[in-house]
């Protein structure tokens, strides 16, 4: 029996501490495993968290059905589609028909070679129909147990067509370079030897019977701004056969300011050592002129497009006069060619000039504001009355003065009308409801009370004609107020 007894509290106790152990291992096990899934689960939210407020446009569809399985706030907000709609859309929808059979190619490519990854230019469309030129970056991703390609796109369509514009420009003036009369002149380095041609002096309006030629002489041509990059060991900085262009402003013998453009080359001896200088000159006056028109023109296109753009006025208080678009005429009737300066103060509602006039001039005056907001009445040319929300945009100098006013007029008439609309359509439904939550309910609770008392009583054996006439007289009450819920019911407000 002792034999027994040891041996089954050893049994006991060598059970005992196999349990625990396992018991520990298998809590390890369960502990890993929850980390494992919580980490998962965090790693998807950050994943998923990058994926929608990610600055590019980005998306994940379908490897097989081609339909959009998720995109970002970055698309929704570029291709103009919302989320919704992108859910219901396959990819072909936001490619140009010319773009499908190279899209289908790579698609097939991908499958072959198992490899979905692309990096490459193609051609979008936005909802609107814009095409669009985008840079692709594709790569292959599991999403919610389907197979998925993840697309990251940016927009490189202005890039493209800056770099158009940049390489016309630079034909241009390469064209120009070789028909238009240029000045030459040549620095001998060996014997200080500087010569220019006669149109470079034409150009900068000197004579060359009296005009020395020297560094410091030619230097103090330049304007103050460009002196300093005028050096006299330029030679230094040339690289191999490279050529060295630059624009410059100088200054001619009568005062005038001109621009130049200027390309210098050197000339090496055989042993490599610098010998000569010799470049061109071209006024570039004009060209400059007309690109400080263009950065006008589109400073004003920037400021516009700021506001909306539906009645456009831009005033130039500097020479008091204004620019009327045609939303004047398509809007409001008005005639904009050779319209009066005052076309838009004098049609202001007579009862909110003062105010809006006030409140512009105070805006004016204050050098912080840089826009004007206002809601009044406006007199169409047939004499009705259009509610407007005018925003505007103001253009001050360096002393904080406006020197220009940008804005549009919204009409605000129809929403304003809706809304209205709206407002006694709410009004009605709310009396409606209240009689129908009160005044009905009690002749309603009257006839449940009398018909179960006349229930009551018919088992009790005797009957009440009163319950009768009392149950008679809630019914009628009660088809009385039905009457007067289906009369406000169809009124014409409710239309």
């Amino acid at each position: 029996m002792i034999f027994i007894l040891l041996t089954s509290l050893l049994i006991h106790e060598l059970m005992r501490s196999n349990i625990s152990k396992i018991t520990d291992y298998y809590q390890q096990i369960i502990d890993i495993k929850q980390y494992t899934e919580e980490q998962s689960r965090q790693s998807k939210q950050e994943y998923i968290a990058l994926f929608n407020h990610s600055p590019l446009p980005m998306w994940i569809f379908d490897s097989v059905t081609l339909h959009f399985l998720n995109v970002n706030e970055a698309a929704c907000e570029h291709y103009g589609f919302s989320h919704e709609e992108f859910m219901n859309m396959h990819i072909k929808d936001i490619r140009p028909e010319s773009e499908i059979p190279q899209m289908h190619a790579l698609l097939n490519k991908a499958i072959q070679t198992n490899d979905a990854s692309f990096l490459g230019l193609m051609k979008h469309r936005k909802k609107s129909g814009e095409i669009i030129q985008v840079k692709l970056k594709t790569s292959q991703v599991n999403f919610e147990g389907r197979l998925g390609i993840l697309v990251t796109a940016v927009d490189i369509t202005q890039e493209i067509n800056t770099q158009n514009k940049l390489l016309a420009t630079n034909s241009r003036l390469q064209q120009a370079c070789e028909i238009a009369t240029m000045g030459y002149w040549t620095n001998d380095l060996i014997n200080s030897e500087i010569i220019w041609s006669d149109e470079i002096y034409k150009l900068f309006e000197l004579d060359p019977k009296t005009f020395e030629l020297t560094l410091d002489n030619i230097r103090n041509q330049f304007h103050p701004d460009d002196q300093l990059k005028f050096d006299e060991a330029i030679h230094k900085v040339f690289e191999s056969d490279a050529l060295i262009e630059g624009e410059h402003k100088i200054i001619t013998g009568t005062g005038k300011i001109k621009w130049i453009l200027e390309r210098i080359h050197l000339v090496r001896d055989q042993n490599h050592n610098p010998i000569k200088l010799e470049g061109i000159v071209l006024d570039i006056t004009k060209k400059k002129q007309s690109e400080q028109e263009i950065i006008q023109s589109n400073e004003r296109f920037k400021i516009l497009a700021k506001a909306t753009v539906e009645a456009v006025i831009d005033w130039d208080l500097e020479n008091d006069c204004i620019f009327y678009g045609e939303g004047f005429n398509s809007m409001f009737g008005y005639t904009t060619f050779n319209a009066d300066t005052d076309l838009w103060k004098k049609n202001i509602h007579a009862e909110d000039s003062k105010r809006v006039l006030k409140d512009l001039n105070k805006a004016i005056k204050d050098p912080k504001k840089e826009f004007f907001n206002s809601e009044y009445r406006f007199v169409k040319f047939n004499g009705n009355i259009a509610y407007i929300q005018h925003k505007g945009i103001f253009i001050r100098n360096d002393k904080g003065e406006v020197v220009r006013i940008i804005g549009a007029m919204v009409d605000l008439t129809e929403s304003l009308e809706k809304m209205n609309t709206i407002e006694q359509q709410n009004k009605t439904l709310k009396d409606i409801s209240w009689t129908q939550s009160h005044v009905v309910r009690a002749p309603l609770a009257n006839l449940i009370g009398l018909i179960n008392l006349l229930k009551d009583n018919k088992k009790m054996g005797y009957t009440d004609d009163r319950l009768i006439d009392y149950i008679g007289e809630s019914a009628t009450k009660l088809d009385h107020i039905i009457h007067e819920i289906v009369k406000k019911s169809s009124r014409e407000d409710l239309n």
